[in-house]
């Protein structure tokens, strides 16, 4: 990814209010057929999401599949 620590990529995403929420790149990446972002609020860092590219937007991934990609990207088993 095109990011290092002095120059963090950030993004702006819109919720499901219309709100624009600030949040930090930190990684990109394939698994099993689909593109996930992982991403940071600069605002509070403690809300980390996981995001899923579907229908041309983004969807928050959760549940047993949250738990799958994370364990991916954690044993390095992701493109």
């Amino acid at each position: 990814m095109a990011e290092d620590a002095e120059h963090p990529q950030h993004i702006t995403l819109i919720d499901e209010a219309g709100r624009e929420r600030q949040f930090q790149l930190h990684d990109a990446f394939d698994h099993e057929g689909g593109v996930y972002y992982l991403v940071e609020n600069v605002d509070d860092p403690s809300q980390v999401l996981l995001l899923r590219e579907a229908g041309g937007g983004l969807e928050t991934v959760e549940g047993e599949e949250f738990g799958r990609v994370i364990a991916a990207l954690e044993g390095d088993e992701v493109e």
